[in-house]
């Protein structure tokens, strides 16, 4: 730990199970531990899931059935989109406790607003994407550049219902491989990863 050798620790804050698993509270004494240790920055996570991965984060965040429709996810319009910024209470409770080790918000963050509001009212001090970077991965420089307003990742989770079975990619664009998704599932062909 030091100069030389940054350490960023991703913690989860909290265990994602119907009973029992890590607390809040917890969390935040572990992560003032860390601080307390060395830790350079600490990024606000999910602990343990119930669900497989491939449905551990928030689907369709911030899609509107307008943008469903746009981006051909249909099946949205009978589901809910997840809220912006899922993880977004706990990092602000974090901020409150850390002297030092600057944290790093991750968890659904798909609007340019979104991400000024959550460093302009100080419950990060940086933002974390990931799913965003495999269908734009210049998305930062565009955002640098003057871009506003949603990105183009609609959090359907296709991306990662292939882990493991092909490259890593966005199979909303081009549209047809959607077409090509739908041919892996229907043909049972396609390995789940549930």
């Amino acid at each position: 730990v030091g100069p030389d050798f940054p350490v960023t620790v991703k913690l989860g804050m909290i265990d994602s199970m119907p009973e029992g698993g890590l607390g809040l509270a917890e969390s935040i004494e572990r992560a003032v531990a860390l601080e307390a240790a060395g830790a350079d920055a600490i990024e606000v996570s999910i602990g343990i899931m119930h669900v497989s991965t491939n449905r551990s984060t928030g689907w369709f965040v911030a899609v509107s059935p307008r943008r469903a429709v746009q981006d051909l996810v249909f099946h949205r319009i009978l589901y809910p989109a997840t809220p912006e910024a899922f993880f977004r209470p706990n990092a602000r409770a974090l901020k409150q406790r850390l002297k030092r080790a600057p944290i790093i918000l991750v968890g659904g963050i798909r609007s340019t607003e979104v991400m000024e509001s959550v460093l302009a009212e100080g419950d990060a001090d940086f933002v974390s994407l990931a799913r965003p970077f495999i269908r734009e991965p210049d998305l930062p420089n565009q955002i640098k550049a003057g871009r506003r307003g949603l990105v183009d990742c609609v959090s359907c989770n296709v991306c990662a219902e292939h882990e493991g079975i092909h490259a890593t990619q966005c199979w909303r664009t081009p549209k047809h491989k959607l077409l090509e998704h739908l041919m892996f599932r229907v043909t049972q062909k396609f390995k789940q990863t549930a």
